[in-house]
């Protein structure tokens, strides 16, 4: 077992995208400190400026509350909140930009998108809604230093009424909701020091593991839906808010590997879809799906929720990034996403 790098202690990951899925995952500032301009590969380092010249000069366009959960991809409220939230792609370009250029108008960006959003939006707790906002979390790690002490009251306190209203809601299904919201309230615990909220963070994984994962690698995602696209997302908000830990606290490491008395683990976990992301088998979705929005979405003829379509690899070639973090023989080397190309490099620090 070997982590990536000593430089991805900070690895912190964000899963956004709608216009640019590319640059939809971040690294938290401190996972790219030492990484110059000069230093990522060049197609990356084209494709980003290219992304960042096309929406330079854009302005943010905040919502009250998203529509999103529940709702079919053509619904009309869901497609409208999605042109909202192209907001949190630009956000990650911005972002990207920043890190890798030190650049003061992506800088500036950042804060202008961060402080629209949270004058307009108001918490709802619905994780999977909010979760698609943790570009604004992420970006206040940079932010922060350039605020007035105001400003940062003002991000702070919203910031804490996302991670509030999530804790409150009392529905959430023991499945990809739950991580998504774990990773949520124990990202913004992290980041703005508050010990409550990585402690309820923390309880709630443990549970999370013990009662939703299964000593064969499954978990209630692929019991409940037939689904590895939803394992796989269950898992991911999971490495994420473990990694951060581990950074933070040094205990990410151990409850990465840890088994209930059952069997079950993360590791366990990711090791059933390693076959599936290496291509070695092939996943059939959706077949024996329990839920009846899959059978809504299969009815509306949206092709890739049809029972058997097949799950593609390199849906979950960025998670298998997150778990390479703590044990490398989760990388994939064929994937070639910006992700992949930014951990190689660091990878050669070792």
């Amino acid at each position: 077992m070997m982590l990536i790098s000593t430089v991805l202690h900070a690895f912190i990951f964000l899963q956004v995208g709608a216009i640019y899925p590319d640059f939809g995952t971040l690294l938290h500032p401190k996972a790219l400190k030492s990484l110059a301009s000069s230093e990522v590969p060049v197609s990356v380092r084209e494709e980003l400026q290219a992304a960042v010249a096309d929406i330079r000069e854009d302005e943010p366009d905040p919502l009250v509350e998203i529509h999103y959960e529940g709702l079919l991809d053509n619904n009309p409220s869901r497609i409208e909140t999605v042109r909202h939230l192209e907001d949190m792609d630009k956000l990650a370009l911005f972002y990207w930009h920043h890190a890798f250029f030190k650049d003061a108008h992506s800088l500036k960006k950042m804060m202008d998108f961060s402080q629209g959003w949270a004058a307009m939006f108001q918490p709802t707790g619905n994780p999977i809604n909010e979760n698609k906002l943790l570009p604004v979390v992420y970006a206040y790690s940079y932010l922060k230093p350039y605020m007035e002490s105001r400003q940062q009251f003002i991000m702070e306190d919203w910031l804490r009424k996302i991670a509030t209203a999530e804790i409150g809601n009392d529905r959430v299904p023991l499945n990809n909701w739950e991580t998504k919201r774990i990773n949520l309230v124990g990202t913004i615990g992290l980041l703005l020091e508050d010990d409550k909220l990585v402690s309820w963070a923390e309880e709630k994984a443990a549970y999370y593991v013990e009662h939703a994962l299964f000593s064969d690698g499954s978990s209630a995602d692929i019991r409940q839906r037939d689904a590895l696209s939803y394992h796989v997302s269950g898992l991911k908000p999971l490495l994420q808010f473990l990694i951060t830990l581990e950074q933070e606290a040094g205990r990410g490491k151990d409850f990465f590997y840890k088994e209930t008395a059952d069997g079950a683990s993360v590791a366990r976990s990711l090791d059933y879809v390693l076959p599936y992301a290496r291509g070695e088998k092939v996943y059939r979705q959706w077949e024996n799906s329990k839920v009846k929005l899959d059978q809504e979405r299969a009815a509306a003829g949206l092709e890739k929720y049809q029972p058997g379509v097949a799950y593609e690899p390199e849906k979950a070639y960025e998670t298998m990034t997150l778990a390479g973090y703590f044990d490398d023989k989760y990388r994939m080397e064929q994937c070639s996403l910006p992700l992949c190309q930014i951990a190689a490099v660091l990878d050669q620090d070792l």
